[in-house]
């Protein structure tokens, strides 16, 4: 329960400490964490059963380090957040009210977009096929999306910001077992 100290007119918890407000670009650790764990299981999961099943694009394609890893670690995280989730929630807020629907709405346009973003590749990202796509983008979205959602729905940090920290995290650790990768193709 937080009540209001008369002397400072600042909001207190029941302890008596000043509640600090949030700051807007304040990330939810909580969420974040969770939600990058449950990805970092899941797409490797997914890419080893679809590797089992032959679907999985080898690809020739040269990719440049340092390219993938500016794009992966520092572009993509803010950009594809504000595009792929942050827009379609702030689009559909103004047409549907009732909120099981804008969340479901606002779900779908995301994965749809997350899934087709993740297709194809060239220039600072690898090639995918449709199954590698599909996993990659379904997966990432959906815990992209529960990130954005849950943090979004506590009220603590920025569903923005928690959620570009969250796919920045993630990258990064694409960007490593891709440099790992590159490491054991040039020793062989």
């Amino acid at each position: 329960m937080t009540t209001l100290d008369q002397t400072r007119g600042t909001p207190t918890q029941p302890n008596g400490s000043a509640e600090q407000p949030a700051s807007r670009f304040a990330i939810n650790w909580y969420y974040c964490l969770r939600c990058l764990l449950a990805q970092a299981i899941l797409c490797p999961l997914g890419l080893v059963v679809l590797s089992l099943f032959g679907a999985v694009k080898n690809t020739s394609g040269h990719v440049s380090i340092p390219l993938f890893a500016t794009a992966a670690i520092l572009i993509a995280p803010p950009v594809e957040t504000f595009i792929f989730f942050y827009l379609p929630y702030r689009l559909f807020r103004i047409f549907i009210k009732n909120q099981t629907w804008l969340w479901g709405v606002s779900f779908a346009v995301t994965i749809l977009l997350f899934i087709c973003e993740h297709h194809g590749g060239g220039g600072a990202s690898p090639q995918r096929n449709w199954p590698m796509a599909i996993n990659v983008g379904l997966i990432s979205s959906v815990c992209f999306f529960g990130c954005f959602y849950l943090t979004a729905k506590s009220k603590r940090g920025s569903p923005f910001w928690t959620t570009v920290a969250c796919h920045a995290l993630y990258n990064t650790g694409v960007t490593a077992v891709v440099l790992v990768q590159a490491a054991l193709m040039n020793a062989h």
